[in-house]
């Protein structure tokens, strides 16, 4: 099994399972789980003295049979502060010659579960390897390494360059994901909290003016079309909304019928598209000529694909009578619309399958069709794909890296510029007018470590980037909120 997001969909689920809370008492199994238990004799510890110890921390996890996941830790001066996997520490021994984190939780069966991270080597002050075990009920049942580094800003970067922050609101509560700009209001989803409503008619002087609070719900990827407000749900599909009323949006129903997990979200004309990773791992497509009475028109899976080993549709973009689905680990697929008089179909043209793939733009660059394609995992990077005519190839033409540590969240076509939002490196504008060499010609490093809820998860910090075309750039910050910059070149 290869590819990150294969990783992180298979192995985290393996590596977690159902958890309940971390424990408090001392009652769970440690055995094969404790430093004592690790051999270390062939490790450098002497070179662990110079290691920082604290920060937030993002490791790359390597178990024995090949499978693997990017996650993180924070490290504080004592247990109480320290995180590992998202989970409390329980046992934290770090000394000149030593590095051990332990963390523990209970699976939904009831099994007792306990994380560990033992450093072995430090390359540097912030890059450290080592073992990591997981153990249920005391024995080892996963082993592997980890690379980890540490979190700063990337060398030689001030805080901006040829962008200006005019504008930031923290949430009331949650942390901020995806997001809407349009008519004068930002739509901000987050999470189980449900969705806020910003007045941005001045953009330099958001404030709230609405929210919408879901029943046991999930608020993910959001869109407005005209009057109407889309909102993908994890439990109940797409809800519509009414938005006669921008600060009070008026629930119409949820689509369709039979409720499934819906991630992203697109628009092209009069239809609406969206990703279903689960149950089924397809993509719905929408008749919107009525856009407060949706009707579906096709349900596609793309046959080859082994949706338990993370081939989901995550994402999907659109345009001139196309579909290009992010895939996942099968990589970004290319379908056409075949519509009739009665009927819709869709068939598949092909696919760029070496990398996985979380969200991509698309648009015309010169006399090509371009699709600028983000991962979403350890080493993820964006990758501009020639799908002029998907038929005869897919294939790359371009790439833009920056560091494997750091994944991109999501990507923002304008003309010959393309926003990109990574999670710790902040707002990154390219020039991509020359698609094989995408040039960077601006940034704001958005992510700060003394933020609260730094350290939980490798996926923290800029989420989505939207540029609606009134001279701002609108994002989201998980910890943040709301943040409206412009660029001043």
């Amino acid at each position: 099994m290869d590819g990150g997001m294969r990783r992180l969909l298979a192995l985290s689920s393996t590596l977690f399972l159902t958890l309940g809370c971390g424990k408090d008492d001392d009652s769970t199994p440690k055995a094969e789980c404790q430093l004592e238990a690790i051999d270390l004799s062939s490790c450098q510890r002497s070179t662990l003295a110079d290691l920082q110890k604290e920060g937030v921390w993002h490791l790359n996890v390597l178990l024995e049979d090949k499978t693997g996941t990017a996650t993180s830790l924070r490290l504080a001066s004592d247990a109480s502060g320290s995180k590992l996997l998202g989970l409390d520490v329980k046992d934290q021994q770090v000394s000149a010659d030593t590095f051990f984190l332990a963390s523990e939780a209970d699976s939904s069966d009831g099994t007792k579960m306990r994380f560990v991270a033992a450093g072995c080597t430090a390359k540097s002050p912030t890059q450290l390897s080592g073992i990591f075990r997981r153990c249920r009920n005391g024995a080892t049942d996963l082993e592997g390494t980890f690379e980890a580094t540490r979190v700063t800003r990337r060398a030689g970067e001030e805080e901006a360059s040829k962008l200006e922050l005019v504008a930031e609101l923290a949430l009331p509560r949650g942390s901020a994901t995806e997001m809407a700009v349009a008519n004068g209001r930002a739509y901000v989803t987050a999470g189980s909290e449900g969705l806020f409503i910003y007045d941005v008619s001045t953009p330099t002087q958001p404030r709230k003016v609405g929210e919408l609070r879901p029943a046991s719900d999930v608020f993910k990827d959001v869109l407005v079309h005209g009057q109407t407000l889309y909102v993908a749900t994890q439990n109940n599909g797409i809800a519509v909304f009414d938005l006669t009323n921008p600060d009070e949006p008026a629930r119409v129903r949820s689509i369709p019928e039979k409720p499934v997990e819906v991630n992203g979200l697109a628009i092209d004309g009069n239809r609406l598209f969206a990703a279903a990773p689960s149950p089924y791992a397809e993509v719905l497509v929408f008749d919107i000529t009525s856009p407060t009475a949706p009707t579906l028109q096709t349900r596609y899976y793309v046959s080859g694909t082994t949706p338990e080993l993370g081939d989901r549709p995550m994402d999907v973009a659109a345009m001139d009578n196309r579909l290009y689905v992010s895939h996942w680990t099968y990589g970004l697929t290319v379908l056409e619309l075949k519509p009739t008089a009665t009927t819709l179909s869709l068939e598949y043209l092909g696919r760029y399958g070496t990398r996985t793939s979380r969200t991509a733009a698309v648009g015309v660059v010169g006399s090509r069709t371009l699709a600028f394609d983000a991962g979403e995992d350890w080493g993820a990077h964006l990758t501009v794909l020639n799908v002029t005519n998907p038929k005869v190839s897919v294939d790359q033409v371009g790439e833009f890296r920056l560091r494997p540590e750091v994944s991109i969240r999501s990507v923002t076509l304008v003309g010959t510029k393309l926003y990109v939002s990574y999670y710790q490196d902040g707002l990154r504008v390219l020039d991509v007018s020359v698609p094989g060499e995408p040039r960077q010609v601006a940034y704001y490093n958005t992510w700060r470590e003394s933020d609260v809820g730094r350290g939980v998860t490798f996926f923290d910090g800029l989420n989505t980037v939207r540029v609606p075309g009134d001279g701002y750039i609108y994002a989201t910050e998980t910890a943040r909120g709301l943040m409206i910059f412009r660029e001043t070149e």
